[in-house]
């Protein structure tokens, strides 16, 4: 007796490894894991690829003092972009010179002319080479006129030096911004993917008079709780492997260290993503109740796809008071608060309240959810609207 009063006690463990089972054997939820994947890893390997092999320029010298000038920008090149690097070739003259670069053997020919510099190219300028050039000879030949002139060019240049600060953000708020976007598309997707799989899956049940029978061997709240936590898991399980993913291929490329600041909001997201899922997956559960068929789950799923829409769209274009104030309302929080824990300094205690809240809505819901799931899963005939659930 007591055995058969603990698996109906536990039985919501079957349902849940049921929609977890046929989840992952389901042909198009896993080609939809398998593209995004690809989609992930693609944005950050693709570019790894196109960085690799940085350019080499060559430039054509016939006298030591060019040679040095070159040494100087290849120097200053090193400082900007180590992957981009110049160096220099000697020629017997300045006429073989201009034939290299004619021919292409060459990028561009350096050298004085009788009171100043010539850099020459074939058809194009090219603005890099020709930048880190004229920083060179500007400041070599700067400290050469003030060393004959018994000039301190240290001291003459004291105080001149210009730093950048943000009033807002940092040096990585381009970063941050396209990171909070990718979170925002991430609980929208997901969110609507699964919740549309759980009233897709309740209103099967419903149709062919499965639930019917199941309902005499575990109770309805047994099976609503399996159901829900098994959505939870299998999208918790995706996210894992997307960002596992997404870590490899970091590491591969050798961005890890680049982008290590992301993780504890990555973290925040999840938890975020959790709460926020869970306090409308019992929603969706209902709207699949209210279904007589498949069909009508798009329609009375409009309130709950509005609602996402309007969070992600505030998630991602609100800014300042506004979007600090949203980013404590339930559901929509998931989205707002990750933003700003991506692009502002957040006081430790304001997603600790966001998620408080939206744990609260949470319970909330799901006691309204569970209500109407309990008084329309055995109903048969026509649909159900919002207003007559909600009355019952």
């Amino acid at each position: 007796m007591n055995t058969a009063h603990s698996t109906v006690k536990n039985a919501w463990q079957i349902v849940a490894t049921r929609e977890v089972m046929t989840k992952v054997k389901d042909k198009s939820f896993v080609m939809g894991t398998v593209f995004s994947l690809v989609i992930i890893l693609a944005a950050i390997i693709v570019p790894f690829f196109f960085n690799q092999g940085g350019s080499t320029y060559i430039v054509a010298t016939t006298d030591d003092r060019s040679v040095s000038m070159v040494g100087s920008a290849a120097s200053l090149q090193a400082d900007i972009d180590d992957e981009t690097s110049i160096e220099h070739q000697n020629f017997g003259s300045a006429d073989e010179a201009r034939s290299a670069v004619t021919e292409g053997d060459a990028d561009a020919y350096l050298h004085p002319t009788d009171d100043s510099w010539e850099l020459v190219f074939d058809s194009t300028v090219n603005q890099e080479l020709a930048t880190v050039l004229t920083q060179a000879v500007t400041s070599t030949v700067t400290a050469e006129n003030a060393a004959a002139q018994g000039v301190d060019l240290s001291a003459l240049s004291a105080g001149t030096s210009l730093e950048t600060t943000l009033l807002t953000g940092d040096d990585n708020s381009l970063i941050a911004l396209f990171v909070g976007l990718g979170f925002a598309m991430i609980f929208y997707m997901t969110t609507i993917m699964f919740g549309i799989a759980i009233a897709n899956s309740v209103v099967e049940e419903k149709q062919n008079r499965i639930v019917e029978i199941i309902a005499t061997a575990i109770p309805l709240n047994q099976l609503l709780i399996g159901k829900i936590v098994g959505n939870i898991l299998l999208a918790i399980g995706q996210i894992a492997v997307y960002a596992a993913a997404a870590l490899i291929a970091m590491n591969i490329t050798g961005t890890a260290n680049d982008f290590g600041w992301i993780l504890p909001s990555a973290g925040w997201f999840v938890a975020f993503y959790i709460v926020g899922f869970a306090a409308i997956a019992t929603v969706w559960a209902a709207v699949g109740a209210m279904s007589a068929r498949a069909e009508d789950v798009a329609n009375l799923s409009n309130p709950i796809t509005f609602i996402l829409v309007a969070a992600l769209f505030a998630g991602i274009y609100t800014k300042g008071t506004v979007l600090h104030i949203i980013s404590f309302v339930p559901v929509v929080s998931s989205i707002a608060m990750p933003m700003r824990l991506l692009t502002e300094n957040v006081e430790f205690w304001e997603p600790l309240v966001a998620i408080a809240l939206t744990l609260l809505a949470a319970w909330l819901l799901t006691r309204v959810g569970a209500h109407i799931y309990r008084n329309n899963i055995m109903r048969g005939g026509s649909s159900v609207s919002w207003k007559q659930a909600l009355k019952r």
